[in-house]
């Protein structure tokens, strides 16, 4: 069976199918027969499931009738209600009703009840037509260029109007959304062997749904690492249906996209990778030939440099390295911070130049693009939380060092707060540079950082620690504390009592916390 999305997709233009009222689960909702009505009265006779084609002179009561007939279609259980669009907007409250009742409002321009009943009793009655038709937009769609392999996910989702995600093998979503419980998925996953070939599976999630899963590398041998899934209601032929087929014919594409996603990264992040170790060791003693190889990758050596430092707090190890740095390219460049982000293994650094030292704009300016490509690709990636340090600016070939030294001690303190893409600059820790210089390197500075070890070893997940961190930043305040981390009042009193009992100083000294603090920040 169909529903009412693949329908609308088949028969609207692309501006009716997006003024579709009802919601996204009204487009779900499967379509068994397709029925003119003749009189209002006739709704309660309907089938569960039916398309209704409503037609002018049975509407002519106008927003009176529109909504007369959505209540007691939506009590028939039909699927979707079609209208003539007329020549006026629809009414707000006509639109909330239907997604109130999630019953799909299609309002098409020039209605021919005649004419769109054939054609959808048709489709009705012959699903493998629209399961062709998608099979061939997808073959189509997929093997152009994409940017990165969320847009490979949205792109999959519009064509066969289905849910669509890309999963990992612990069952949660890497791009695209949730499909089913994580645990569940992981477990249905785990199943599968190491052959090569198309490996798939159809699992019943309880909720009037089921999720369609095919192997992401279908052509490599070893457990699959990714999949391709999509949710489809109850009824719909997943075993063998157009989805499945759709799902593997996308899997090549990944397949393909990631590949040469990986060749390019390899060969560009080797080359500039060798050549910022060469920079940073020669500092201003570099010499015509490194200029001329800086140039050839987009770098500027000569002028002002602020130099950036990205790390992910989850790794995606299911992905190719690949993919999180060219989604990071891609988003600083929309977001106006022009930058080739080189994976060190250990963060992805990059660096802005300009002629003159930049101002507080420029600088508030390139805090806001690096912030917004941030969040772009948290938004792309759900899992996945970014945190970024912006150095001070420096000049010449050596400010490059001095600048990613910066921001190598701003990104320890952004990855210490909370929030999503944490962006945290360098001039605003004046008050932590004066307390990595004020205690000397040696037994002073081990004796202070060395407080909190008693939590850290009670506590590796960090529970704890952030706990401590969040209730001095706030100034001893619980409740505040408790709003930050986003926890119960009482469970912040009873960490903070766990925590009193680990250490070694008291709490609530003033001399202590001040101790405590200082010891975070040489310990993020």
């Amino acid at each position: 069976m169909l529903n009412v999305g693949a329908i609308v997709q088949n028969f609207a233009d692309q501006d009716v199918r997006d003024a579709v009222s009802g919601g996204e689960a009204a487009l779900g909702h499967l379509v068994g027969s397709a029925v003119i009505l003749s009189r209002i009265e006739e709704i309660a006779m309907l089938s569960p499931g039916a398309l209704v084609i409503v037609p002018k002179q049975v509407a002519a009561g106008g927003d009176v009738a529109l909504d007369l007939i959505l209540r007691r279609a939506a009590a028939a259980r039909a699927s979707c209600v079609v209208v003539d669009a007329g020549t006026g907007e629809l009414p707000t409250p006509t639109r909330r009703l239907a997604e109130q009742f999630q019953i799909a409002l299609w309002r098409e321009p020039g209605l021919d009840p005649g004419q769109l009943y054939a054609r959808v009793e048709q489709l009705v009655r012959n699903p493998e037509l629209v399961g062709a038709r998608v099979v061939r937009t997808v073959s189509g769609v997929m093997v152009n260029p994409a940017r990165d392999v969320g847009e490979l996910v949205e792109r999959l989702a519009r064509v066969i109007a289905f849910p669509v995600a890309l999963i990992g093998l612990d069952g949660h979503s890497v791009a695209g959304p949730a499909l089913a419980p994580a645990d569940e998925l992981a477990q249905v996953l785990s199943s599968f062997s190491g052959r090569a070939g198309f490996r798939d599976a159809v699992m019943e999630t309880g909720a009037r749904e089921s999720v369609v899963v095919a192997a992401g590398f279908p052509l490599a041998t070893g457990r699959p690492r990714l999949w391709l899934g999509a949710r489809v209601p109850y009824g719909l032929d997943a075993h063998s249906g157009y989805v499945l087929t759709s799902l593997r014919i996308a899997s090549l594409a990944l397949s393909a996209h990631l590949a040469q996603a990986s060749l390019t990264y390899e060969r560009e992040n080797r080359e500039a990778g060798i050549l910022l170790d060469e920079l940073l060791r020669k500092g201003d003693g570099v010499a015509l030939a490194d200029i001329e190889r800086a140039a050839a990758l987009g770098w500027q050596l000569v002028g002002w440099h602020v130099a950036v430092q990205v790390r992910a707090s989850s790794s995606l190890a299911d992905l190719p390295p690949a993919t999180l740095t060219r989604s990071l390219a891609h988003a600083l460049a929309a977001n106006s911070v022009p930058a080739q982000p080189v994976d060190t293994g250990q963060a992805f650094v990059f660096w802005t130049t300009t002629t003159a030292a930049p101002g507080p704009e420029r600088l508030a300016s390139l805090v806001d693009g690096v912030r917004a490509a941030l969040g772009e690709v948290e938004r792309g990636y759900p899992r996945i939380r970014l945190r970024a340090g912006i150095g001070e600016p420096h000049e010449g070939p050596r400010g490059i060092a001095l600048s990613l030294g910066d921001a190598r001690h701003a990104l320890a303190f952004a990855e210490a707060r909370q929030g999503r893409a944490v962006v945290q600059r360098s001039d605003a820790m004046t008050a932590n540079r004066l307390v990595r210089t004020w205690l000397p390197d040696g037994a002073a500075r081990d004796v202070v950082a060395s407080l909190t070890d008693p939590i850290r070893d009670a506590d590796p997940t960090g529970q704890l620690i952030t706990t401590l961190r969040t209730f001095l930043d706030n100034e001893s305040n619980v409740s505040k504390s408790a709003a930050v981390l986003h926890l119960h009042r009482n469970t912040v009193i009873q960490r903070l009592q766990r925590i009193r009992s680990l250490l070694t100083v008291d709490l609530d000294d003033p001399n202590d916390r001040l101790a405590l603090r200082l010891a975070l920040r040489l310990t993020p």
